[in-house]
This record gives C-alpha cells, sequence and structure tokens, in this order.
C-alpha cells in the first residue's frame, strides 16, 4: 500500500494557504498533510499538529521535517482543541483540516486493526481509552454486539455475527483478531471485499467513539476559527461523511459557514489507481463567516 498525502492538491487549494498564516492538522498522523501545508506557508506562518495516538507523536517530533519553530506537535484529541489552543496561547486559526478514519500506521501496527495480521484485539487509538475491542467481543451481550455491528459497520448479517462470536468465546476467549476474522469468515462468505471488515470497522469505531467525535468537532469551528477561515474535511465511509455533510448543512443555515464544496470531491481514477485507499475518500469543504 503506497503511502503519502492523500488529495494533497485538493486539500492546499481549499484551505486556501495564507504564507503567514495559523493552520491546523487535527489529526496529523504520520504528517503526510501536514508536510504539504507546511510547504506552501512562509517564515512567519505557523502550524499545530494533533494526534491523538501517542506512538504516532513520538514518530512525528523525531521527524526532522518538523523540528523547527514554526511546528507544534501536541497529543491529544482533536475534540480537545479548544483547550489547547487557549493552554498554547494561540490565536484563532486561518485554517484546519480534519482527516477522519483510521491511518496505516494503525493498519500496520500491531494493535489489532487490520484483520490480515494475528494480533490482540486491542484497535485502541490512544491507550489512554480504557475500552478494548477485546473486552466488546469477549464480554458484551450477544444482542448488544449485533447492534454494535450493524449501526457502526452497517452489516446487514449482524446478528449471525454475533451469534457466532458468542457461540465461540464460549469455548474460550478470543483472543487474536485473526481467530475473530476466521469465525466471521465461516458465517458470512465474502465477496469483494473481506467478509471480516465490516465488523472491523465497527469495532474500531464503537471503541474510540469516532463518530460521536466528529459531531463535537462542529461544535466548536467558530470559537477556534477567525472570520474566512477555511476548514476541510476527509472522510472514507459513508457515516462519517454523513455526519460531516448534515453538520455543514446545519452550520449554513445558521449562518456560520459558506459551505465551498456543493457535492463531495472525490479522487481521480489515476490517484486511486497510486494509492488504493483513495478510492473511498471524500473531501467537504467550508469557510467560516
Amino acid at each position: 500500500m503506497k503511502e503519502g498525502p492523500l488529495l494533497g492538491k485538493e486539500v492546499i487549494s481549499y484551505l486556501d494557504i495564507k504564507k503567514d498564516g495559523f493552520y491546523i492538522d487535527a489529526t496529523a498522523g504520520m504528517g503526510y498533510l501536514s508536510e504539504v501545508i507546511l510547504n506552501e506557508l512562509g517564515a512567519d506562518g505557523a502550524l499545530l499538529m494533533t494526534d491523538l495516538d501517542e506512538d504516532l507523536c513520538g514518530i512525528l517530533n523525531e521527524n526532522k521535517l518538523f523540528r523547527e519553530k514554526r511546528v507544534m506537535i501536541e497529543n491529544s484529541s482533536y475534540t480537545e482543541l479548544p483547550d489547547v489552543i487557549k493552554k498554547r496561547k494561540l490565536p484563532k486559526a486561518d485554517g484546519i483540516l480534519f482527516d477522519f478514519g483510521v491511518g496505516t500506521y494503525q493498519l500496520n501496527s500491531d494493535r489489532g486493526f487490520s484483520f490480515m495480521k494475528d494480533d490482540f484485539p486491542d484497535m485502541r487509538y490512544s491507550r489512554r481509552t480504557g475500552l478494548r475491542a477485546w473486552d466488546v467481543i469477549n464480554s458484551y451481550p450477544e444482542k448488544e454486539l449485533a447492534d454494535i455491528i450493524y449501526k457502526f459497520g452497517e452489516e446487514r448479517r449482524s446478528r449471525r455475527i454475533a451469534k457466532r462470536i458468542a457461540e465461540a468465546r464460549s469455548n474460550g476467549s478470543i483472543d487474536t483478531v485473526s481467530r475473530l476474522a476466521e469465525i466471521i469468515k465461516k458465517c458470512a462468505p465474502g465477496g469483494k471485499i473481506h467478509p471480516a471488515t465490516k465488523t472491523f470497522q465497527a469495532l474500531r469505531i464503537f471503541v474510540n467513539g469516532e463518530l460521536e467525535n466528529v459531531e463535537a468537532a462542529f461544535s466548536f469551528l467558530p470559537e477556534i476559527m477567525k472570520p474566512g477561515a477555511r476548514c476541510v474535511f476527509l472522510t472514507f465511509h459513508s457515516l462519517e461523511d454523513r455526519i460531516v455533510k448534515n453538520s455543514l448543512k446545519k452550520l449554513a443555515s445558521d449562518g456560520i459557514i459558506n459551505l465551498l464544496t456543493k457535492k463531495a470531491v472525490k479522487a481521480s481514477y489515476a490517484q486511486s489507481r497510486i494509492q488504493p485507499r483513495a478510492r473511498s475518500i471524500r473531501l467537504r469543504a467550508a469557510q467560516i463567516i
């Protein structure tokens, strides 16, 4: 899987970078898009990078690209941005980027995000999060487990999958993601995608409270953004995109923002060929009034 910035040119175009502006990469990840933003900033510009993953922030701090006076790195959730900005005595931002969803770093880690590996089912972005995927699959009642898989994975076979998981764990806890994937595969034969894909998505979203966090981001945008500031949102599945779309529509109707994208911007065929993850990406943008 080729790594690098997804929709980098489009992100820069919609952010409309000012050379001396202050920008926020709220979900920095490996810093690919942060680097793209930084390249557009002048000597008086500033970039705040935040990420919930402690390990990722450690990598970012060691990257010589980000060890300069224009860059600040904060290990925190983007939902804590108002507090971070207050703590650091930063001004309101000229632009902000949210790149929602799991990153390749997590998928390649040993935390159980990928069903292609034989890891412990953790699935937390941060060790500060108490609930693990292991706790959910081994202790949640069958009906609640089915509801989670259906709601957060949009998996129509959720009842059958939950039943099989409950049956399997009665003979011993499910301690590896490879075993979980095999349980799912036996009761839900695959098609174009692996049969465990939607269930793994559901567990990850639930454990990390991802959808609640996406919704929370829209509550403080006017608080941390200047009038005229631009906001760019990248989503990777319909649940995230629906929240972003509806939240932006509400803010626009309330006279808080102007929409810059009438429809979601998608990756080109050429981009998707180079970076397969780009196939599902959707970009939406807005400007604070």
